[in-house]
């Protein structure tokens, strides 16, 4: 009897520790999703608990992980704080809510959506915004944050009232309200062409990377959002510098190795994409898509033979030599930020970088030589059949995250 009595003691203590483990997996993945406790009353925990314990292995944290990610706070907190820093030259999340954070919150959110891959946030007539305010000052302007500052302040949940539209619309963003008078004249066509860009061609960006320079900052931020490289990382003096522009000295200092062997590493390749954003500029508090090139584009004419901006086409001259290894597909020359923006999330760079930083957020770390394999199977996942789901991928990199604590 005694010996019963020890062993059942043994069998329940086991299936102690292997419920509470269960249960502290569950509370760890809803920490890194949403970065707040679960909501008091609600039985988030419990269902993902059974969720682990329904499924061993990586398949429970991945259905426990899917739970987590309906939560409000995926979106209100994690996803707001994550974006933010590409929204601004600082790279601080301290920065109001804008039209750059709700739109690529939206595209996430949709991202599960036939359809709705989240690669078009670089290229779709696309922006989303959130419901009527009651009050005029507060609705969607192209012309003023305000909007989304408002959404912000009213706690309102980015899950639930992001709607998407069309950059290019000029009023009524939100169709289904009425006497919503917004009456923007200034939009992104002229010329007979849309200038919209997705998340590009958004005020928020404008704001940052079209108010000042001569619009090269645009082409550097694209880089480091959606690529994770600067242009030091891309240095490539071996390409040819016909399209390096008028503003750049050929003899910095008076010396032209300076040049040959230093700026041209980068501008070769940066100035020969930088025509994509050669109709953008920031004025009267927006951005305006003009149908001529921007006065900007061609200051400073310091060498006369240098490159003249006449139209917004561009060419991939990193698509060969060393920076071939960021795996360029498709079409490598076109017009304009939307084409530019279409290349650059077909690369499979694109790809691996939204896994690293999706990896970096969710396991607190930056993944090493032993998760290689993961974020490119990851990256993988995300061009397949062109879904570029990244509801997927946060739930997927957080489920190995704690599958990888938890065994090692």
């Amino acid at each position: 009897m005694k010996k019963i009595l020890i062993l059942c003691l043994i069998t329940f203590s086991i299936s102690s520790v292997f419920a509470n483990e269960a249960r502290l997996k569950a509370w760890e993945i809803h920490n890194r999703l949403t970065g707040v406790p679960p909501v008091p009353g609600s039985n988030t925990i419990g269902q993902m608990e059974n969720a682990i314990n329904g499924n061993s292995g990586i398949i429970g944290l991945q259905n426990a992980a899917a739970i987590a990610i309906q939560s409000r706070y995926f979106y209100d907190v994690l996803l707001k704080n994550w974006i933010k820093p590409m929204t601004n030259v600082a790279k601080t999340k301290n920065a109001p809510l804008n039209d750059f954070v709700a739109t690529m919150i939206g595209a996430i959110r949709d991202s599960d959506q036939v359809g709705k891959p989240f690669s078009r946030i670089l290229y779709g007539d696309v922006v989303y915004v959130g419901p009527s305010m009651g009050n005029e000052n507060f609705n969607f302007r192209r012309n003023s944050n305000n909007h989304y500052e408002e959404i912000e302040d009213r706690r309102l949940s980015l899950k639930d009232v992001l709607v998407e539209r069309m950059q290019s619309q000029v009023n009524n963003t939100e169709s289904s309200i009425q006497n919503d008078s917004r009456n923007d004249v200034v939009n992104l066509l002229a010329g007979g062409r849309n200038g919209s860009a997705g998340v590009l061609s958004s005020r928020a960006a404008g704001e940052a990377y079209f108010s000042a320079g001569t619009n090269r900052r645009a082409t550097r931020y694209m880089f480091m959002n959606f690529l994770c490289r600067d242009f030091e990382d891309m240095h490539d003096t071996t390409i040819p510098d016909f399209r390096v522009r008028k503003d750049l000295p050929r003899d910095p200092g008076g010396d032209s190795r300076v040049y040959k062997n230093s700026c041209v590493g980068c501008h070769a390749g940066q100035d020969a994409l930088g025509g994509a954003f050669a109709h953008y500029q920031w004025s009267n508090n927006r951005v305006s898509y003009s149908s001529g090139v921007q006065g900007k584009m061609n200051r400073d004419p310091l060498f006369g033979a240098g490159y003249q901006t006449t139209d917004d086409s561009w060419i991939n001259l990193w698509a060969t030599g060393q920076n071939a290894s960021l795996g360029w597909q498709g079409v490598q020359q076109g017009n304009g930020a939307s084409e530019l923006g279409m290349m650059i999330s077909k690369s499979r760079a694109f790809s691996s970088c939204m896994a690293k930083k999706v990896f970096k957020l969710v396991c607190i770390k930056p993944p090493g030589e032993s998760d290689e394999a993961f974020i490119e199977s990851m990256a993988e996942e995300l061009e397949q059949n062109n879904k570029y789901d990244m509801k997927n991928l946060f739930i997927k990199t957080t489920a190995k995250c704690i599958e990888d604590k938890y065994e090692n």
